[in-house]
């Protein structure tokens, strides 16, 4: 650890990039994380120790992966871009606990991945400063995956992170919400200046904190929990009984027997459901779907 650059210091960064030939790619939403206390702030949030199963996405340019090295974890590193991968490779070559993967974090396998580069029984940890050009839909290849993770602390951007926990009524309250909220309990614990980045992003961020949750319904009503909830919030301002017809005009002449069976009123609007609600919705219509 003690030939790593300082990879908090601008100066640093900007000169480890120069000796590569690389600079940040806005096309790839990539702003550096420049800010060593931010990066020991995520790695105790984490409660990373040694010898724990760690998966970083989107080490950029190392500031949180030197910290999760300094903490003995087992780390694995999921970086998209080709130079930044070979120069992570090379700069933490001394590190034998750390591994780098070039991969588009989109496309990963997460059970083939964790499979492949941790133990059977390992409780995997996910750690990231994730790009926010992909925020929304990396967690939907999570959730999609049941998020087979044991906790995660995620910085995003800050209207994303209360997006992913707001509550019924709220007005960031929609899609992602409800699935977030089947899938995981999540809580924002801290906010993060744009003045800790490298580029500076133009938004604030925000730091987040995802365990898994039990999950209520089995994998094939999942399926049509996941086309209900998206479907009902492609037109959020419609009530329930509306949206329900339009999404299983099958199940017309049924309708208000399932709004009946799941105690739920046809008036209501999609933001004013609770994750429960829409899980009990999502029973009672695929026993009538059959």
């Amino acid at each position: 650890m003690t030939d790593l650059p300082d990879l908090s210091s601008p100066r640093e960064v900007m000169a480890l990039l120069e000796k590569h030939g690389l600079k940040p790619r806005k096309q790839l939403g990539q702003n550096f994380l420049i800010d060593g206390n931010i990066a020991r702030k995520i790695v105790a949030a984490v409660g990373v120790k040694e010898g724990d199963a760690v998966v970083e996405i989107g080490p950029g340019v190392g500031a949180l992966t030197a910290e999760l090295a300094q903490s003995g974890a087992n780390l694995l590193a999921i970086e998209v871009d080709r130079g930044l991968a070979a120069m992570l490779e090379d700069l933490f070559k001394p590190c034998p606990g750390v591994r780098v993967f070039r991969q588009d974090v989109l496309k990963v396998n997460w059970s083939e991945l964790v499979g492949r580069y941790f133990e059977p029984a390992a409780a995997v940890k996910l750690v990231s400063n994730l790009p926010y050009v992909i925020s929304g839909p990396f967690m939907y290849t999570l959730f999609r995956a049941r998020f087979p993770f044991e906790t995660a602390v995620l910085m995003f951007q800050k209207e994303v992170a209360h997006r992913l926990v707001a509550r019924p009524g709220d007005s960031n309250y929609g899609g992602l919400s409800v699935l977030s909220q089947y899938y995981t309990a999540g809580k924002v614990l801290f906010n993060v200046s744009n003045n800790v980045f490298w580029p500076r992003p133009r938004v604030g961020s925000a730091v987040l904190r995802l365990i898994p949750r039990r999950f209520i319904l089995d994998e094939g009503e999942e399926e049509l929990f996941w086309y209900l909830v998206q479907g009902v919030f492609q037109q959020r301002r419609k009530t329930m009984f509306n949206n329900m017809l339009r999404i299983f005009p099958e199940l017309r002449l049924q309708m208000d027997e399932i709004f009946e069976e799941a105690s739920i009123k046809p008036s209501i609007r999609p933001e004013q459901l609770t994750v429960e609600q829409f899980a009990m919705m999502t029973r009672i219509t695929y026993n009538y779907h059959g």
